[in-house]
């Protein structure tokens, strides 16, 4: 049995099934990183807590959930409805909850460098509550897109939760790059003059920037691409590793 020519099908493969297709794979090399990660840092972490091991550990599950239903929609859409075009209309439950698990791992992630705002700044508390506002407007956020997104028939119907949408993404993108900022700032100011510390504090500050500005470019382009782009996945594939580049700044 064939399929029909590119040209009858209702949709545009490069923005949809394509778009989905390069941001799993994107996404599966970044599970790769956090194992290779994780393994490293549970080699070097015999001194650690048992609440850091633990906590670690539970991000790795998270992560590896999430991959787990990267996978699910790539196998769905592309597998299970391959003689189904028609299905792309609609969002799989593991979209839906893909965005709840984004949101949670966001905010136990967040949380962590929360506390080190706190240490670093001097105990302040109106740097760190920002932080902790933020975060919770992402989790509130992702999960209320989850629970209205289940009651809706079509991508196309998102659109009745855009607000959700962008106040989600707004939130991912200004969390990290306040959090990288405020580190930044403080981590600059505790140089010492030493060489060897200085040396150190500028790879700290050069990692954080990096990683700091991955999600937030994420998290950006994923609001900008689903402004002008709602009706096709492109927004998704940015989607879909917003979890994926906020756990690689875990382990430091």
């Amino acid at each position: 049995m064939s399929l029909p020519p590119q040209a009858a099908l209702p949709f545009n493969t490069d923005s949809t099934l394509g778009a989905l297709l390069v941001g799993g794979l994107v996404a599966a090399a970044f599970w790769g990183v956090t194992c290779a990660q994780t393994l490293i840092y549970f080699q070097h972490s015999s001194s650690d807590r048992l609440s850091l091991k633990l906590f670690v550990s539970f991000l790795w599950v998270l992560d590896t959930f999430d991959s787990c239903l990267t996978s699910h929609i790539l196998y769905w859409y592309f597998v299970k409805n391959y003689f189904n075009p028609s299905a792309i209309a609609s969002p799989v439950w593991s979209v839906l909850i893909h965005v709840a698990i984004t949101s949670l791992t966001d905010v136990l992630i967040r949380a962590m460098y929360a506390r080190r705002v706190y240490q670093l700044s001097g105990h302040s508390i109106l740097l760190t509550a920002v932080v902790v506002a933020i975060s919770l407007l992402d989790l509130i956020c992702g999960f209320m897109i989850t629970v209205k997104a289940f009651k809706l028939g079509s991508f196309a119907e998102l659109n009745t939760i855009s607000g959700l949408m962008y106040t989600n993404f707004a939130a991912g993108f200004s969390g990290d790059l306040f959090v990288a900022v405020v580190l930044c700032y403080y981590l600059w100011r505790s140089r010492t003059g030493f060489r060897g510390t200085d040396t150190l504090v500028k790879s700290l500050v050069s990692y954080i920037i990096t990683t700091g500005l991955l999600t937030a470019v994420d998290a950006s382009l994923g609001m900008i691409f689903y402004i002008v782009m709602p009706n096709n996945f492109v927004f998704i594939a940015f989607y879909f590793n917003l979890a994926k580049s906020t756990s690689i700044r875990t382990w430091h």
